[in-house]
């Protein structure tokens, strides 16, 4: 996220102070941790950090602190439903940060309906997007466009890229021996309707993540600059 935000926005507009609302999950531990641990050497500074409970509707104590910090950035990781919670209490309060990525909640496709403006310019790594341009995309938009009436949601793109990687690793491995197969998933070095893919040595993948941003109740792919579908927008207006 850091070299994202570092890379899309110009040294003298740079926003640094960071607020970081933080689900009270495992998975809201490890990652409110990692956006802490990495703000400083990215050269952001964290100036507000709290935690909630799964399912809070009154965000209003963590917003007023925040912009009380002098935070600019926002930070987080709600479910769809505490997300939607926390933009339009944002807007009732009238607290608007420079930029704001949550993880997780902004993913569902009716986000913009559910949210109107307040969900406006919330962005996010969403794991893949419709716009990218890797061989393959045109045919899947295609097809969920004829099936759904919309091209490819953001799961659709992972989901196909994993069945790729498989029958690839199925072919090459000439069995379907579970240890041979598993070999050549760990070999894998191909290019995917994700984009190119290979593995590290403890399993984890090596793949492009894109941020998109809402802009008027329609997620546009606004990173990497040679992927966008649509021009970053910040400081959110």
């Amino acid at each position: 996220m850091y070299v994202a935000l570092n890379q899309l926005v110009p040294a003298d507009q740079k926003a640094t102070k960071i607020a970081i609302f933080q689900e009270k999950t495992d998975w809201g531990n490890e990652l409110g941790g990692l956006f802490k641990a990495d703000a400083k050497p990215a050269g952001f500074e964290v100036v507000y950090y709290a935690e909630y409970a799964p399912g809070t509707t009154d965000f209003s104590t963590l917003i007023l602190d925040a912009q009380a910090a002098g935070a600019e950035i926002l930070l987080g990781m709600p479910s769809t439903p505490d997300g939607i919670a926390i933009v339009k209490q944002m807007a009732e309060l009238g607290w608007k940060p420079k930029f704001i990525m949550l993880v997780r909640a902004p993913d569902a496709a009716t986000w913009g309906e559910a949210t109107g403006a307040a969900g406006d310019y919330v962005t996010m790594f969403a794991g893949w997007h419709n716009a990218e341009n890797f061989p393959g995309v045109a045919e899947i938009n295609a097809k969920h466009q004829t099936e759904f009436g919309r091209p490819a949601d953001i799961l659709v793109g992972p989901a196909y890229a994993c069945v790729q990687i498989l029958a690839a690793a199925i072919e090459k491995a000439g069995t379907l021996d579970r240890d041979a197969i598993r070999d050549a998933i760990a070999d894998t070095d191909m290019m995917t309707v994700i984009g190119p893919v290979t593995f590290n040595k403890d399993g984890t993948g090596n793949v492009l993540n894109p941020l998109v941003q809402w802009q008027n109740g329609k997620m546009q792919l606004v990173w990497p600059l040679d992927q966008k579908s649509a021009d970053f927008v910040y400081p959110i207006p």
